[in-house]
């Protein structure tokens, strides 16, 4: 922090902007923006006499050796432009929405012919009509299920709509689709539960009872007696799964709903969403690197959850105002293409919403409390028997995957806190070992691995676990030794064990015999799970290699598939067992081929000159 001069802030510009916090090694530690960076920067680096009390800052500030900032028109901007760079440097004392999927919403398009509900993670200003977003893939599939119980529109793909044109899928005779494809239903009465269904997903499932049951008497009275019962057979679900969702709020305003907890430098947030004044489900988010003021979290938090291609509601519930709140609004407005707003709610039923997302935040921090002693505890207790100089907070494992010398490849996955991090996970293909030989593999994948440790994302792990025996073990520790890692990582080997019923070996460096462990204690079945997920990730990689070899060997056998076709049918089929099922139309379809090529590929395929 001394080096950061008391010129060198007095010089800084009175205008929005965005700041950058930096090591010794010139990493970003911390990106944030502000309406005035002069402001803001003096109040880290001069307050209270020149040094800040406030207990979250002398984490960041003893590691601090440099800043840079970027200015710019107005605090619109500045959010853009911090939201840009995080995701770019990624810096340690962020918080960083690790998994920023868009989460899945239901889409219906009314503009179809025969509209149906589909599926998407990207939300866009196309004039569809979406609902969502669902946290989990249970409650999304359990809502669309019961959408078309009760109100039976397609839901197949334009390609298999195609093809049952004289014939309906299983969907119709099940009642679950009114058969569109086939004819079995004109436009306008399609057109008319699509209307229902619309009409529902907006929340005015009250109306739809009512429309319905209008709909069941004139039916009655006009003796259709069979469309009387399928309108009671509506009613009957709807009211029965009413009472499924909870409903708070009188308003059929879509919301979401952020609730905050904080324990020290630890965050959690619950944001409930709220579709047509029912819960529709929930997500967490938890963060253990907080070292700002809880509005600045927040104002970051909210930039980053609406920064991607999810869907905006019209009012976004928060328990703290932050600087920057007014042009976060507006950005989101102009995303959404509709006035949206950012409210602190003071009473009322969005004050009790509020509540209700900050309860359920206090109480997964605390579950998540609870399993992560759990973690700890397992984590020392491997320490302990394996004599390793740090608890394995971070373990990676390497395995190799090499059958019969063919298409050799390694995996590496990552564990962190005694939980598979799949981000970090890496797959490898052997560059430099020609046939089987596991030790000069492994000896190239870490060489490899190793060499990247000062690189973003490649941070060195506790313990690096060597799926083999005492020579793999050894091999692993010479890389080690020469690239002078050794003080930095332990290292440890499993191996099966040789006979039938007999435990997985443990080895360590220095130490002759396998260590000691009982085949049902915790810690080497933690231990056979880093290995087991090592294995299984590079089997499905050599697997993938494989199928793809195959696919193109065999593809390249056939007259007009060339390398560029090939590529193209590769990436549309996804796999030989895919085109096999594909008609001459739907290849003949696919950009860069044509009838007379797709004739050819299925004449090949099916063997013999009959298409089908």
């Amino acid at each position: 922090m001394d080096v950061i001069k008391k010129e060198l802030l007095e010089s800084l510009p009175s205008s929005p902007g965005v700041y950058l916090l930096k090591d010794r090694k010139g990493r970003s530690l911390y990106i944030g923006k502000a309406k005035n960076i002069r402001i803001r920067l003096r109040s880290y680096f001069i307050r209270n006499g020149g040094k800040d009390e406030r207990p979250q800052i002398p984490y960041l500030m003893q590691e601090i050796c440099d800043l840079d900032y970027f200015v710019t028109q107005n605090e619109r901007d500045a959010l853009l432009l911090e939201n840009s760079l995080i995701k770019q440097k990624k810096p340690k004392y962020n918080i960083r929405l690790k998994d920023d999927k868009n989460y899945a919403s239901l889409r219906l398009d009314l503009r179809e012919r025969f509209p149906r509900l589909t599926y998407t993670r990207r939300v866009l200003r196309d004039g569809a009509m979406y609902y969502g977003p669902f946290a989990s893939g249970q409650a999304l599939r359990q809502t669309k299920r019961l959408i078309h119980k009760i109100f039976p529109i397609r839901d197949c793909t334009d390609e298999k709509f195609k093809r049952h044109s004289t014939r309906p899928c299983l969907n119709y005779y099940m009642k679950l689709c009114l058969g569109p494809c086939a004819g079995k239903v004109d436009k306008g009465k399609y057109g008319e539960v699509v209307e229902q269904t619309r009409v529902f997903l907006k929340g005015e499932r009250k109306e739809i009872i009512r429309l319905l049951r209008t709909n069941m008497n004139k039916a009655s009275d006009e003796l259709r007696y069979e469309d009387a019962a399928h309108y009671r057979d509506q009613i009957e679900l709807l009211e029965r799964h009413l009472g499924v969702d909870l409903h708070i709020s009188s308003s059929l305003m879509d919301k979401d709903i952020v609730g905050f907890y904080r324990n020290t430098q630890s965050v959690e947030f619950e944001v409930l969403f709220s579709r047509g004044g029912a819960i529709i489900d929930m997500a967490e988010y938890s963060f253990n690197n907080a070292t700002w003021d809880d509005e600045e979290i927040i104002g970051e938090f909210i930039g980053q959850l609406y920064g991607g291609e999810r869907f905006i509601p019209q009012e976004i519930i928060i328990p703290l105002r932050f600087e920057g709140v007014e042009a976060l609004g507006e950005w989101l407005s102009e995303k959404r293409g509709k006035k949206i707003s950012i409210t602190v709610p003071k009473r009322g039923a969005n004050l009790k919403l509020l509540e209700l997302a900050s309860r359920n935040a206090e109480e997964s921090f605390r579950r998540r409390s609870t399993e992560k002693q759990k973690e700890l505890s397992l984590l020392r207790r491997v320490k302990d028997s394996l004599s390793l100089s740090k608890l394995p907070i971070s373990v990676e494992c390497f395995d190799i995957s090499n059958i019969q010398g063919n298409i050799a490849v390694a995996s590496m996955v990552r564990f962190e806190d005694g939980k598979p991090a799949t981000g970090r996970y890496r797959r490898y293909k052997i560059k430099t070992v020609f046939g089987a030989n596991d030790y000069a593999m492994i000896y190239e994948v870490l060489q490899r691995r190793l060499r990247r440790a000062e690189e973003e994302d490649w941070e060195l792990p506790n313990l690096i676990l060597i799926d083999g025996g005492k020579g793999q073990l050894n091999i692993a520790y010479q890389v080690l030794t020469e690239l002078e890692f050794l003080h930095n990582v332990d290292l440890a080997s499993i191996a099966k064990g040789r006979e039938e019923g007999e435990s997985d070996k443990i080895y360590i460096p220095g130490r002759k015999n396998p260590i000691p462990l009982n085949k049902n204690s915790q810690e080497l079945l933690f231990l056979m799970r880093v290995r087991d997920e090592a294995h299984r990730f590079a089997i499905t990689y050599h697997k993938k290699l494989r199928a793809k070899k195959a696919f193109e060997s065999e593809l390249d056998l056939i007259r007009g598939v060339g390398k560029r076709r090939r590529k193209i049918l590769l990436k549309h089929f996804g796999s030989m067992s895919g085109i096999r099922k594909a008609s001459v139309e739907e290849i003949s379809s696919v950009p860069g081929m044509n009838r007379r090529i797709a004739e050819e590929i299925k004449r090949y395929l099916l063997g013999q000159g009959q298409l089908s």
